[in-house]
């Protein structure tokens, strides 16, 4: 379903730049394992990128103007060194299925969700940033064969947002 679509490949430093795809992903990963150096995606109709039963690190990731999710990712492991994120539809961060994901510096500006962990997935993040969202970060249990969602963040910073933490009563999130 997505516009660039890569099933069972292994990255090298990679870089990807995607501008105005009109699929449900624009960037569809399934099955991928090893290093994209920048990843840049603009004006995407519904996902901007969508990353499934991966084990990637991200050196820069950039996404602006996606009409749905900018970056979601299930069942994985990732390492994402610096993300700039900005009017996503729904979240900017969409993290779920059991992945862990251990990000370095998030800025995320004009989304709906800032950061969602969900169902059984793990992250920490040592900086974030995020401006004018409705929720700055959430962490929920949303389907019935998982449990809760559990995000650490190091250093938290969330600016004109309606609400800034959501959570259910089996998930966790730590701000130190």
């Amino acid at each position: 379903t997505g516009c660039l679509n890569f099933l069972n490949t292994n990255f090298d430093n990679l870089k990807i730049k995607i501008i105005k795809s009109n699929c449900e992903d624009a960037l569809n990963i399934i099955n991928g394992e090893g290093s994209l150096e920048k990843v840049e995606i603009s004006d995407s109709l519904s996902d901007a990128m969508d990353l499934d039963f991966s084990d990637i690190n991200i050196n820069e990731l950039l996404i602006n103007n996606s009409g749905n999710d900018c970056a979601d990712f299930s069942y994985g492991k990732h390492k994402l060194k610096f993300a700039k994120l900005s009017n996503c539809g729904d979240k900017a961060l969409s993290i779920g299925e059991k992945t862990n994901a251990n990000i370095d510096n998030v800025i995320i500006s004009y989304s709906s969700t800032g950061i969602a962990v969900k169902d059984g997935s793990e992250v920490l993040i040592n900086n974030s940033s995020i401006l004018n969202t409705e929720l700055c970060i959430s962490s929920y249990n949303k389907k019935q064969e998982f449990y809760g969602g559990k995000l650490d963040i190091l250093n938290f910073e969330c600016l004109e947002s309606q609400r800034k933490i959501n959570k259910d009563k089996y998930s966790s999130i730590t701000i130190k």
